[in-house]
């Protein structure tokens, strides 16, 4: 009877042993579920909040350069403006953009040596409660939409023609009308191409700055200089797209795909033209012009000058033929794959290109100013693009 009191009590004993080691081990199993719960749910917000923070860097960057696309520096003062436009002036005013609960700060700096074609954009991205951080940075750059300048103001491929009267600066070497063939000059006494004048004190180093040296006459309706290149058959043997490729760098139709900014038209070329700052305008057909400013943020007119400020060339191309008329003024680069007639009161700082003839009427006035700044300056017209291997996602 004593064992058996024994036995049941043993018995009773190790029910209880082992229901304590499994209330323990249930204990530990559940706590190590909370635990491994809780460090999920942990590791899983952590990404969410860093993939918003990931999410407001990559917005504002693109936002940025959307910015950045169109003008740098929106209100002249050669430095880059802050990149987002708070109150739709078309001028940035912040470099902190809030994006639904999450926001990033961005910084930009020219790192091309003060023509701003060359930029580093940074962004920071933080989640809603600031926890988490993340850092883009990427390196942008204008492609160059001219990169074989021209190294005198007049190039064509056909005839020059004079029937009103023209003069041809520059003031940057001693070339003036390139031609492939006939060189008409007219006979309006007012005619003349204009070069660097030998006898100006810095000669030859002025030459080395734009618009820096005095100029001396050199051809006219009687006399054709050594500055005038006529009937040269390597240029007359051009067809107009390998004229074309000859300064562009790629044929047309591949150009027009991958760097204009403004697609026009035979009946909006003149406004599009109008006022355009930094742009790259291909004309599809024939068009005219008149009456515009181009190159400019303000509209000139007469023997006034664009201000050095608000100059802005632009790249304007013609595929077909081109008339100009009115008051015009063209601050960057023309080239006409048809005939240009200048029959206008025109004013081209730059240079200008035509692959057919060139001429003007009895009533017209053209004055063509070779200047390498402005000419230089058409990089910023170019589209912009990050630089291969320039990306970094911290």
């Amino acid at each position: 009877m004593k064992h058996s009191t024994s036995a049941k009590n043993n018995h009773g004993f190790v029910t209880l042993t082992v229901s304590l080691i499994l209330l323990i081990a249930v204990t530990l199993i559940s706590m190590f579920s909370v635990k491994s719960i809780s460090l999920e749910n942990k590791i899983t917000n952590n990404s969410y909040r860093s993939d918003i923070a990931l999410q407001a860097a990559e917005a504002s960057v693109a936002s940025a350069i959307n910015y950045l696309s169109v003008d740098p520096d929106v209100d002249g003062d050669n430095a880059i403006d802050s990149v987002f436009d708070t109150d739709g002036d078309g001028l940035g005013d912040i470099n902190e953009m809030d994006i639904s609960s999450a926001r990033a700060v961005i910084t930009v700096d020219d790192i091309s040596g003060g023509n701003m074609t060359l930029m580093q954009v940074s962004s920071t991205g933080f989640s809603d409660d600031n926890s988490a951080r993340r850092v883009i940075s990427m390196v942008v750059a204008n492609v160059d939409p001219l990169p074989n300048t021209p190294d005198n103001p007049m190039t064509t491929r056909g005839a020059v023609v004079i029937n009103g009267s023209a003069t041809v600066h520059n003031p940057e070497g001693h070339s003036t009308i390139w031609s492939g063939s006939d060189i008409n000059m007219g006979s309006n006494n007012s005619t003349s191409t204009n070069v660097a004048d030998p006898g100006d004190t810095g000669y030859p180093g002025c030459m080395d700055t734009p618009m820096a040296c005095d100029t001396v006459s050199s051809s006219n309706r009687l006399t054709a200089g050594l500055d005038i290149i006529e009937h040269d058959s390597s240029l007359g043997a051009l067809t107009p797209e390998e004229m074309f490729i000859n300064f562009f760098g790629m044929d047309p139709v591949t150009y027009r795909d991958s760097m204009i900014s403004i697609d026009s038209t035979t009946a909006t070329a003149n406004v599009d033209a109008h006022l355009a700052n930094y742009e790259v305008i291909w004309v599809e057909g024939d068009a005219s012009i008149s009456n515009i400013t181009m190159g400019c943020t303000s509209a000139q007119t007469g023997a006034n000058l664009c201000p050095v400020a608000e100059t802005k060339p632009s790249v304007l191309i013609i595929n077909g033929d081109l008339e100009l008329s009115g008051s015009v003024q063209l601050y960057g680069i023309v080239f006409v794959m048809g005939n240009l007639d200048a029959s206008a009161n025109a004013t081209i700082h730059g240079a200008i290109i035509s692959a057919g003839d060139l001429s003007n009427s009895a009533g017209g006035s053209l004055d063509v100013w070779y200047n390498s700044d402005i000419l230089a300056s058409l990089d910023r017209a170019g589209p912009l693009t990050g630089v291969a291997g320039s990306w970094r996602d911290i």
